[in-house]
Order: C-alpha cells, then structure tokens, then sequence
C-alpha cells in the first residue's frame, strides 16, 4: 500500500482513527470475489469479498493513494461487513462521509471510488459462482 500524504489539521478524529489503525487493509487468501479500480485522480481501490447465504462476511483492501482513498476503503469496508449485499449496493458517499466525521467536497470521489470498488467486487463473486454452478451442470 502506497500512502500520499494527507494534512490532518482538516480532519476528523474519526478520520485518523481509521488512517492509523485500519482493520481491514491487506488480501484474503481465496476471494469470492475481487476487483481493483482505478479514479480519476489516478489513486486504486483493490477489494477482496468474502460472501456467505447473500451476507457480506469479509472484506479486505488494498489502495495505493492518499490517506482519503485509504480512510474511505477503510470506512466502507467497515460500513459494509456483515450487511447482505442488497443492503451493501444502498451504501452513498453520504454514508461514508458521516462515518468519517466529515469528507471534504474534494474527496467525496474517493468514497464514490470506494463503493464502486465494492461493487464490482461483489459482481465478480456472483460472475465466479454463476460459472461454478455451469460448470457442475455439464
């Protein structure tokens, strides 16, 4: 993980709280699912799933950025673990930002960047378990 710097006199304690002691940063050793994004202010958000009966049971992340784009994987994979995934696709930037305490204007693509990493993870588990399901079928 590659970390650009942030300032922390515009941030909220909750802010650096996640910054300094992320709990879901790194892989998990046999993903349901996978994606890595990149936004457009060229900073990547790797998501690794772990999903059980629709249950959102590990997530894991991986960004190379700033400290915005880590803190907002970091938030979501928090916000999103354990939810069902119906309940993980209604997740806003909002909902990342009042995890966080607040998220400047600037940064909110980091949020969207996060929850769209999330996504496409959770569309890769349901593309890996639709070919394992064809593939026992034949």
């Amino acid at each position: 993980m590659t970390l650009k710097h942030a300032s922390t006199d515009k941030v909220s304690k909750r802010f650096l709280e996640y910054m300094h002691k992320p709990v879901n940063v790194g892989e998990l050793d046999n993903p349901g699912g996978k994606a890595q994004m990149k936004g457009q202010c060229g900073d990547t958000i790797g998501v690794h799933v772990a999903i059980d009966n629709d249950i959102l049971k590990q997530i894991r992340v991986q960004t190379n950025g700033c400290a915005y784009t880590l803190v907002c994987a970091e938030a979501m994979s928090v916000l999103a673990q354990k939810l069902s995934v119906e309940e993980a696709l209604k997740l806003e930037p909002k909902d990342i930002a009042d995890e966080l305490g607040g998220l400047p204007e600037d940064h909110l693509h980091c949020a969207r960047l996060a929850l769209n990493s999330l996504g496409e993870a959770m569309a890769n588990y349901y593309t890996n378990l639709n070919a394992n399901i064809r593939e026992k079928e034949e």
